[in-house]
């Protein structure tokens, strides 16, 4: 079959072809020989019904369905021989079938576009890098050893700061109570930021079993509107009174924090540390590079878009914010709320989505044309290994291939094969450019990000 394609533009093309008429008539009669073997008819044994018959009363029918089968694998034929990147379903245009006449038949369908990515080699990035302090790495040990903390009963002393206290309390705004606004057994930290600014503070000096009134101004801000900005009293009564006792940071609780890790002393677990947070900000500073550069690639290769795919992408994107906010509405009320969840692309939404969307299409589709030319391809053994060091991370280790099942129907699985893919195009990309690690102070990081 001759197919003649046509470029309307870049994102969309014409197919012409002709269907020979006596293609179509030996399919014609290979569905009434199919039908006549199927129906009944008064008068005739099955199998036996005359095609002229079945031609009379089933003919309108037939031949739309046979034409309509002929021009949709003929059209799915011809996208695949022209390797066209069709985007959703070719539209017909024009179709002149005249009795005993060959069928010409145009359509019109969406395309990727074709993309010639410029030469990137001359890119130069710097990857900056915070260095490790030597605070950073005492704050880590220090959050090891409030892990490893022990509570300890107090009942020989009053109450003082960063004390955990257990507590029940009543409140008035004016005469009147509210909503919220008591509580028993409640275990608190003073000057843990947990109650309203000024009442654990005025708890302070406190002995168990004592009882309190103590007048607080809620902050306008507040998030009970009820008592936001204004005057409420509250009365106290202590409970108990916890510490929490720290271990000792020697040599002893290095070797017995991580046994896999095995720190030999306190300076080994304090150089062993510090050579992880390097590592953990330099895949982070890698991260951010990364994106960048992809930034970057798509600045330098812009791309016509299907409008088609733009619509498709503003409604996913529209669907995710959906679902966020139905899921923080859950959160906060303890109930569903439908969020317009497959709601229509309108020209409203268009408005709202149409940029970050453009911006995230072309950079899918750079990123995949980079992989294209780089003959990249994620294997299933890289596949296989990433899995199960997700099952692993996720404590589903025994049930890796019930994993794998639910993953890959609900989409989760093709999404991490995509992520995948991404950054091994990305790692690739990276080794052809001029790529510089910088150390840098943390604060002169956080400048250059503001």
């Amino acid at each position: 079959m001759d197919i003649e394609i046509e470029e309307v533009d870049s994102c969309n093309k014409k197919i012409k072809f002709v269907i020979p008429y006596n293609n179509y008539k030996k399919e014609v009669d290979k569905y009434y020989q199919k039908l006549g073997r199927e129906v009944k008819v008064p008068g005739f044994r099955k199998g036996k019904v005359p095609a002229s018959l079945l031609e009379k009363q089933f003919g309108p029918d037939v031949k739309k369905e046979v034409l309509s089968n002929l021009i949709s694998n003929e059209l799915n034929k011809a996208i695949a021989e022209k390797d066209l990147r069709a985007i959703g379903q070719p539209h017909l245009l024009e179709v002149n079938a005249e009795e005993d006449t060959d069928i010409s038949v145009s359509a019109s369908v969406e395309v990727l576009p074709s993309i010639d990515i410029k030469d990137y080699s001359s890119i130069e990035m710097e990857m900056k890098i915070p260095r490790i302090t030597d605070e950073e790495v005492d704050q880590t040990i220090e959050a090891f050893r409030q892990r490893k903390a022990k509570t300890v009963e107090i009942i020989d002393r009053s109450v003082q700061e960063k004390d955990l206290i257990k507590i029940d309390f009543t409140s008035m705004l004016g005469d009147k109570p509210f909503e919220g606004g008591a509580v028993k057994d409640e275990i608190i930290q003073v000057g843990g930021g947990q109650l309203i600014e000024g009442l654990d503070k005025g708890m302070i000096g406190m002995e168990i079993g004592d009882n309190r009134d103590i007048k607080v101004q809620v902050p306008e801000d507040y998030h009970n509107k009820e008592i936001a900005g204004k005057e409420v009293d509250f009365n106290i009564i202590l409970k108990g009174i916890q510490v929490q006792e720290l271990p000792k940071l020697n040599d002893e609780f290095a070797r017995e924090l991580d046994t896999e890790k095995k720190y030999e002393n306190l300076e080994d677990m304090k150089a062993k540390i510090r050579i992880e947070l390097e590592d953990y900000e330099r895949k982070e500073a890698l991260k951010a590079t990364k994106k960048k550069f992809a930034e970057q690639l798509t600045e330098q290769n812009p791309v016509d878009l299907p409008e088609g795919l733009i619509k498709e992408q503003v409604k996913f994107m529209s669907d995710q914010a959906n679902k966020k906010q139905g899921k923080e509405a859950k959160h906060d009320h303890g109930q569903d709320h439908d969020h317009r969840h497959g709601e229509e692309v309108t020209p409203e939404l268009i408005s709202k989505y149409k940029e970050p969307a453009v911006k995230a299409l072309q950079e899918e589709l750079i990123l995949d044309q980079l992989s294209r030319n780089l003959e990249l391809e994620v294997t299933p053994e890289e596949l296989e290994q990433e899995l199960q060091n997700m099952a692993q991370l996720l404590g589903a280790g025994g049930n890796l291939q019930q994993m794998k099942k639910e993953w890959e129907k609900n989409g989760v699985l093709a999404r991490l094969h995509s992520r995948m893919k991404r950054d091994k195009t990305l790692n690739s990309a990276l080794e052809k450019i001029t790529l510089k690690e910088v150390m840098v102070d943390r604060k002169d990081l956080i400048a250059d990000n503001k």
